[in-house]
This record gives structure tokens, C-alpha cells and sequence, in this order.
């Protein structure tokens, strides 16, 4: 029988990963890595279809704070062949408070192209609320004529503007695209040792989103106390200016189905290394599991 939706798991002195086995055996959208090749290939599941309606919350803290900001990842369909990819942190309590209760905000609007077998980026969106400033950002890609136009104004800052091409042949993902196009394994399959290269949107002479998995030597002398509930450690990185880092350093633990329980973005500005400790799901039946 399944779930009614809005239906709840609350999980109290137990590990998230016994919540994610329960999350898993209860939902039968919610499939492994390897199910994903199967159930491609005896009936069709597009990107869209195996991801929409899943969001992921975040405690974010840094130091002694644990609790310093909530982050929410999610991803929904806005129409037939369009998704709307939402990441939202906003700071709380004392750090909100000294931060004037900063809030960023990335939309990412894609489409399902190759049959469905990946997404592709028609417009990323950067919002930055602090205080009473805000300041904007966005990028419009036009496949057909292979170029994309940026933006971004507001905040004490200059108004930025251009317009560039994009080669043949190539597609640029932005971090949230990656994210899910990585998870469905459209950059190939992930092992210990997998070193990927995303090609992105230009910027501060970054072009690309490197991805890195450990080794499971290095992933157990680097992941404490339990290496063995974690089946991947990736070293990502991106556009430092994605999370004002000075390095664009993050490190990200993902169970064996790919889902991130944990990451660290490095060397942010005034903060140090941030961190973000998965503590719900829903799912897209309503289905939540809480740690």
C-alpha cells in the first residue's frame, strides 16, 4: 500500500541512512543508480520523470553555529518540456541577525533534450537579498542560435552585461543543471576514481565544473566516523562566485543512489568552510522523511 500523500516519517535517535532505506522501499519513484538503466530500458523514464517533486532541506552552519541557515534544492515541472531547478539559503537567528538575514536564491529553467536522457539550460537566475539591497543576476541561452546573453545589476554594484557564443556541439550546464544531469549519470557512470569535466558558462577563466571521486582509501581517511555510510566523496569545482568562495572548492558525500547527505563548500568569504547536513526529503507523492 502507498503512502497517502503529505504522509510523514519522523526518524528520532536513528541514522538518516535507515531513513533513506525506508524512503526508498516506501516510494517506487525513488530508484538506484543502476535501476535507472533498467527501468530505461523496459519502460522509457525521462530525466523530468525520475526527479520531479523531489526537494532535499539543509541545516547550514559553519564553526560552533550548526544551525546558522536553512537550504532548500528542489525541482519541478513548470510545462511539457520545462523544469524549474530551485536553490534557496537564507541565514537565521544570530548569523541572520549580523548578516541582515542574507538570502540567495538560483533558479535554473531547463529542458529534456537527447529523448530525455539529460537536461539542457534555457535560463539560470542568481538573486541576492541582503538587508534592503538585492542584487541580480541571470543568463538566456538560445540554441538555435548558439549564443547566450548575461546580466547582472543591483547591489551597490555596476550593471554588467554581454552577449557570447557557444561552440558546436557542446552544451553549457550551470551547477544546478550539473547537479541533476550528474546524478542520472549523464556524464557516465561513477566509481571511486571517476574524474569528470563539465563544460559551463564561462566566467573568471573558469569554463568548467571539475568532479572528482575519491578513491574508498581516501574516502575512509577523509569521512568521519562512519566511511561506510557514504559510498561516494566527490571534490567538486565550480565558479567561485557561485557561493562567494575564494577557492570554489565544495565537497559533497552521496549515498550509493546519489543522494547528497552532506557538503562542505570551502574557503567562504568571512565564514571559513560551510557546511550542509541533509535533514529532509520530500518526495514527489508528499512523501517527507526527517532526521
Amino acid at each position: 500500500m502507498q503512502p497517502k500523500k503529505g504522509f510523514i516519517i519522523h526518524i528520532s535517535k536513528t541514522s538518516l541512512i535507515a531513513g533513506l532505506v525506508c524512503i526508498f522501499f516506501l516510494n517506487p519513484s525513488a530508484f538506484s543508480q543502476s535501476d535507472i538503466e533498467s527501468k530505461t530500458r523496459n519502460k522509457p523514464v525521462t530525466i523530468g520523470e525520475y526527479f520531479d517533486g523531489e526537494e532535499f532541506t539543509y541545516n547550514i552552519g559553519f564553526l560552533w553555529f550548526k544551525k546558522a541557515a536553512v537550504g532548500k534544492i528542489g525541482i519541478h515541472k513548470k510545462d511539457d518540456n520545462t523544469y524549474e531547478i530551485s536553490l534557496v539559503a537564507e541565514t537565521m537567528g544570530f548569523i541572520g541577525f549580523i548578516t541582515s538575514y542574507r538570502k540567495d536564491i538560483y533558479h535554473a529553467y531547463v529542458e529534456e533534450v537527447d529523448d530525455g536522457k539529460r537536461f539542457r539550460t534555457k535560463r539560470f537566475e542568481k538573486i541576492v537579498v541582503i538587508g534592503d539591497k538585492t542584487r541580480n543576476g541571470y543568463t538566456e541561452v538560445d540554441y538555435n542560435k548558439r549564443t547566450y546573453n548575461w546580466k547582472s545589476w543591483g547591489g551597490e554594484k555596476d550593471e554588467k552585461e554581454s552577449e557570447e557564443q557557444i561552440p558546436p556541439n557542446m552544451y553549457y550546464d550551470d551547477p544546478l543543471t550539473g547537479f541533476y544531469n550528474f546524478r542520472f549519470g549523464v556524464y557516465g557512470k561513477i566509481d571511486g576514481g571517476t574524474e569528470l569535466s563539465v563544460p559551463t558558462f564561462p566566467k573568471n577563466n573558469v569554463s568548467a565544473i571539475h568532479i572528482r571521486i575519491t578513491s574508498d582509501k581516501e574516502k575512509a581517511s577523509r569521512v568521519n566516523p562512519n566511511p561506510d555510510e557514504i559510498a561516494y566523496l566527490a571534490d567538486i569545482v565550480i565558479d567561485k562566485e557561485f557561493f562567494g568562495s575564494q577557492t570554489g572548492n565544495v565537497e559533497v558525500h552521496f549515498t550509493k543512489d546519489l543522494i547528497p547527505i552532506h557538503a562542505k563548500a570551502k574557503d567562504i568569504i568571512l565564514f571559513g568552510d560551510v557546511t550542509g547536513t541533509l535533514v529532509e526529503i520530500t518526495s514527489k507523492m508528499g512523501l517527507k522523511i526527517r532526521n
